[in-house]
């Protein structure tokens, strides 16, 4: 999990650090937190980076949270889930914060178990839509069985490792958005890994070849050259 948390106050910062380090299930690697005092300096990541969550102060000297949310569905295809913790707790600043996109409002001083709560909830809205079991997901001629971690293409089992199963399902559900490398080496992979090889080019043209994720098939698999991936779903040229 991969969260942006913005606070001109490095005590709140270093709070919010502190609560959501517990939020990691056991046997989960640690979520990445990358936490910023001035909201120019948020935007410039958002403008390179992926995260999976931001968490805002409304009121900053450079660019507010507010600012900075309206920014991020106006220019992202796909934003983050957000998350307003601020001292801003007149109904009318809540109503103004969601209205703009905001997926919930933290009044401070928060209480960290109701952060974490709220956290969560948000996320669980955020997760792409399954069948009603819960567990397998259609796109094209792959359907991808969560339970089983496995995925079948045209009815026949594909042959794939966990981590390679995770790294489709992540690609598949954030179709037409580009993930960062950074993003996907904090999501499945050591450090340790990755100072030692390229893993993730290797997983990536072994997806393209084991998935059929050519136009022909529906799909397009870019390589986003200094910067990572992005998968679209596409209309063969045959249609």
């Amino acid at each position: 999990m991969r969260v942006a948390i913005l606070d001109d106050e490095p005590a709140d910062l270093r709070r919010v650090e502190q609560t959501l380090h517990q939020m990691a299930a056991p046997g989960e690697d640690a979520w990445a937190l990358h936490s910023f005092e001035r909201g120019e300096d948020l935007l410039r990541q958002l403008r390179w980076e992926t995260f999976d969550l931001i968490i805002l102060e409304w009121q900053l000297p450079d660019l507010s949270g507010l600012e900075l949310l309206h920014w991020t569905r106006e220019h992202l295809d796909a934003p983050p889930a957000a998350i307003m913790l601020t001292g801003h707790d007149d109904e009318s600043d809540i109503v103004q914060a969601l209205n703009a996109g905001a997926d919930d409002y933290i009044s401070k001083p928060f209480r960290p178990n109701e952060l974490k709560a709220r956290v969560a909830a948000v996320l669980r809205r955020h997760r792409p839509r399954h069948s009603a079991t819960g567990e397998v997901l259609h796109f094209n001629d792959l359907v991808f069985d969560d339970g089983e971690l496995s995925v079948t293409r045209e009815g026949k089992p594909v042959v794939m490792t966990e981590r390679e199963y995770r790294l489709a399902r992540c690609l598949f559900s954030n179709l037409g958005r580009p993930l960062s490398r950074d993003y996907l080496y904090e999501r499945f992979w050591t450090h340790e890994e990755v100072a030692s090889s390229r893993p993730l080019d290797t997983h990536i043209y072994r997806l393209r070849n084991k998935l059929g994720l050519t136009a022909n098939r529906g799909w397009q698999l870019l390589t986003i050259y200094g910067y990572g991936y992005r998968l679209e779903s596409v209309t063969s040229a045959s249609e």
